[in-house]
């Protein structure tokens, strides 16, 4: 298991670099999605496109009115469809770059657990050595040959002594210890990666959702100005976008995610103890 920890928090063969390689690149661009993903203001040539299909539209009579009491017309579901697309594409790239993530986060929390118990076995069989070596022992015994030692130098050799003898034991200890901890950081900071990742998909669709709307807006402007039932119409567009791709990424990942999120908490509060103390 100890292997399959190492092997899990670092890069090793070409295969393994070529896909960070990968992710790093889908990365990048993924976060600049976050400025050049049409979050920002409608532009002056995008708004007259978008006032010329308003003004054609309302002179046809569009949008019209569903059985729901919605206005609708081709030119809006066409946006509608743009922006599940976008989401779709933009989780689903997400998807691509992380498939390979959370299962090594999966790894990573069963070994968090494996070595857990080994430490809490080992931390007991000290205990048991020391208080076993305590009763059977005395500092100040003194054995064939040593005579003309005097007591301090006695206590001293036989505290060598029992250090010598729990070496092994604390040495597993530590080395367990070490390891928990090693796996512990590796686990944090891909937790933490794979929040971050979800946080900045979710900021780039809502930017791209928000820029539709206001899209919308220029267009519906457009489309009061000549559309027979203009008067009747509502000022603004009553519509909603929704990113169904974010549930469809989120969902097979829940049951982990939440785990993982109480591992998280659990290794967060140990270390405030730890600094308290």
């Amino acid at each position: 298991m100890r292997d399959s920890i190492t092997n899990s928090t670092t890069s090793t063969g070409r295969g393994k670099e070529a896909a960070s390689v990968d992710r790093e690149k889908m990365r990048k661009q993924r976060y600049k999605k976050v400025n050049t993903g049409k979050g920002k203001k409608v532009g002056f040539f995008e708004s007259i496109g978008l006032k010329i299909k308003g003004f054609c539209d309302g002179r046809k009579g569009f949008p019209r009115q569903t059985d729901k009491d919605d206005w609708y017309s081709p030119f809006m579901n066409q946006e509608v469809n743009s922006f599940e697309e976008f989401c779709s594409h933009t989780w689903g790239s997400l998807q691509i770059e992380n498939e390979g993530e959370y299962a090594r986060l999966k790894e990573l929390m069963d070994g968090i657990r494996q070595k857990k118990g080994l430490l809490e076995a080992a931390r007991a069989d000290l205990a048991v050595a020391v208080a076993t070596k305590r009763e059977n022992d005395s500092e100040s015994s003194r054995k064939k040959g040593e005579d003309k030692l005097t007591d301090t130098q006695i206590r001293a050799r036989r505290k060598a002594e029992k250090e010598k003898k729990l070496a092994p034991v604390k040495s597993k200890v530590a080395g367990l210890e070490q390891e928990l901890k090693n796996a512990e950081e590796a686990f944090s900071d891909l937790h933490s990666k794979l929040v971050e990742d979800d946080n900045t998909t979710r900021l780039i669709c809502h930017r791209v959702r928000d820029h539709v709307l206001m899209r919308l807006d220029v267009y519906w402007n457009s489309v009061l100005r000549r559309h027979p039932d203009g008067a009747s119409m509502p000022v603004v567009p009553v519509l909603e976008l929704k990113d169904e791709a974010e549930e469809a990424y989120l969902r097979p990942h829940k049951e982990l995610m939440k785990r993982a999120a109480a591992i998280h908490d659990a290794i967060q509060d140990e270390a405030a103890e730890k600094e308290v103390a």
